[in-house]
């Protein structure tokens, strides 16, 4: 998913609008800019957007993402963007996941995949039995 942000295309808006492009540009941050089909509406998308002045964010912005503060800047980013957790883990599981780590870091996809495959196999057959 993509930030956006739309803004209403008047004359001063699109000065915001010029700024916010060329603040973009300027920080090699692609965004895509379009109108709507009657030109009322100026919309932005992109990984994230930057707003260079906290003074050009309005209420009139619809905005679909997160809004964070820099400096002097705003940066939207999308809403569903990745968190980090922090986990607690008791040392029983800690000890098998590191013995996991250790058998298949020096294994192939296929490799995995084929042993996954036969204990699979095998375990079908035994049930079956």
């Amino acid at each position: 998913m993509k930030a956006k942000i739309s803004l209403e295309n008047n004359v001063p808006n699109q000065e915001i609008a010029r700024k916010i492009r060329e603040a973009n540009r300027n920080a090699n941050n692609p965004i895509d800019i379009s109108f709507k089909e009657d030109l009322t509406e100026i919309f932005f998308e992109g990984e994230r957007i930057l707003i260079p002045e906290k003074a050009m964010f309005t209420e009139a912005m619809l905005v679909h993402g997160q809004v964070k503060e820099k400096a002097e800047t705003l940066e939207i980013s999308p809403k569903d963007k990745g968190k980090t957790v922090n986990l607690h883990l008791d040392a029983d599981l800690v000890a098998e996941l590191n013995e996991i780590k250790n058998h298949i870091v020096s294994k192939t996809q296929h490799d995995l995949i084929l042993e996954i495959f036969k204990k699979g196999m095998d375990q079908y057959y035994k049930e079956k039995k």
